[in-house]
Parts: C-alpha cells; structure tokens; sequence
C-alpha cells in the first residue's frame, strides 16, 4: 500500500499578535488599519494571540479571533498560562502555546530544537551573487544567506540563520525563520519592504529614515526588533 500520509515534527515561524489593550474597539481600530497597509502580507497569515493584560472580557477572545478572519488572517492558538483564556481557547478549537520568559529564555520544547539548529548552522552561508527578482524567493534552510547584490521589491529573502545584503534591500527579508531569535539582519542599503525576525516584523513605514543609509544592523531584544547602524 503506498503512503497515505505522514506526520513529522517541525519548527515552524508564526506571527505572535501581542495585545496591549482590553478596549475591544481600540485594539479593532489600530489592527484594521496595520492590515490595510500591506493586505498582500497578512493574507492566510497564521496567527498566535498574546494577551498581555489580564482579565479580558470572556467574549474578547471570540471577538478578535472573528476580526482576524475578517482580514484574512489564521488565528491558530493562543500562547498565555491563564486558566479562564485556555478553557475559552480550547473552546474555540485553538492550540494552546506557553509562553516565551523575557529576557528570551526558550521554553523546553525550543530548547529541544536547539541542537538541530546547530547542526544545521554548520552547513555554511548560502551565497547568492545575482540580484534577486521581483516574485522570486530565496530559501537558505537552517543556515545563513549572503546576497551580494540587490534584492528587488517584491521579492523575499529567508533564511534560518542571518542575513547578509551587500547592495540594496527593497524586498521582504526574513531571518531566524525557524524561531531563532538570536538571528540577525546586516545590510548595506536597506529601503526593504518588510524586515522580519523569527516571526516578529516591522513594515517599511515603521522603519525610520536614518537607518536607511548606509550600513545597518537589525536585532530582536524582547519581542522587538532593533535597528543600529554600523
């Protein structure tokens, strides 16, 4: 009999949505306007809600997770300890995920994954020394990428470890996107579109102008991406 299936464990990067606020209409407000700005991006985009204050409305969870259909989101869990907002989640049919320690210290199950990584890091750099087109992706899995010249708008660079752009960045760059929070971007010119590490991102309108000459570094320090230019 051939293969039916097949089930197999697997790091995957997942947007974390963070929620600062219990006034239902203001979280609606600020979200629907983040969506409007890049729709393409957050369509089928899987989501993990955060809550960061306690107690919601027992209808809230319901409600965003509407709101983020609504937009063409994927909300597909929840990562919080609170007993009322996992039984509302279970509920709902969300997976339930625990929450990451500031100061980024990974749980047991990113811990585990952590070997693996390192194996993989010792693959070396995947080298690209042509421009990368409009609509095209380039994927350097559980390594490095190098691009020596330019990334074009519309295109996406990935990979598992950092990214190193020697010319400009116009297109979406995503590094650590198998959830390594200690991945980091370098780039010579960055004007990208979407800068992204292990499933926290900024959009080009949140970047600030003085990072986008010359050389520039981008880390994640406690859920936030940072910009420092070298």
């Amino acid at each position: 009999m051939s293969q039916v299936i097949s089930l197999k464990g697997s790091v995957l990067s997942l947007s974390v949505l963070k929620i600062f606020s219990d006034d239902f209409a203001e979280v609606k407000a600020v979200l629907t306007t983040k969506v409007a700005q890049a729709p393409d991006f957050f369509r089928a985009l899987p989501i993990v809600i955060e809550p960061e204050i306690s107690p919601l409305a027992p209808t809230f969870l319901a409600q965003l997770v509407e709101l983020l259909h609504q937009n063409g989101m994927m909300p597909i869990g929840v990562r919080t300890e609170e007993a009322g907002l996992i039984e509302q989640a279970e509920y709902a049919g969300m997976a339930v995920f625990k929450p990451v320690k500031a100061g980024g210290e990974k749980s047991a199950a990113e811990s585990k994954t952590q070997p693996q990584s390192s194996q993989q890091a010792d693959q070396g750099a995947m080298l690209v020394e042509t421009s990368v087109r409009s609509g095209q992706q380039v994927y350097a899995k559980g390594r490095d990428l190098i691009v020596k010249s330019s990334i074009n708008p519309g295109a996406e660079v990935v990979a598992d470890g950092h990214i190193h752009v020697y010319g400009k960045a116009k297109g979406k760059l995503f590094a650590g996107s198998s959830g390594n929070r200690q991945a980091r971007i370098f780039v010579q010119h960055l004007d990208a579109e979407m800068v992204c590490i292990a499933g926290l991102y900024q959009m080009a309108e949140d970047i600030k102008p003085e990072y986008k000459q010359g050389w520039v570094e981008i880390c994640l320090q406690q859920d936030r991406l940072v910009f420092n230019l070298l």
